[in-house]
């Protein structure tokens, strides 16, 4: 699947395995090499994530 700036993700955070949201700020690549750099709306903070992270889009 194909994600966007400014598309809001649930996203499996590679540290803790714990799921996250975030809002997509960039993104890099295509398919399964793609990467993205995520503001995670809990703390704020900007993480780099990999397509395989992403669990689901949000509304």
């Amino acid at each position: 699947m194909t994600h966007r700036p400014a598309d809001r993700v649930e996203y499996r955070d590679d540290k803790t395995g714990e799921m996250q949201q975030g809002k997509i700020m960039r993104a890099e690549g295509s398919g399964q090499k793609a990467r993205y750099t995520i503001q995670n709306e809990r703390t704020n903070q900007l993480e780099q994530i990999q397509e395989r992270q992403i669990e689901r889009d949000l509304q």
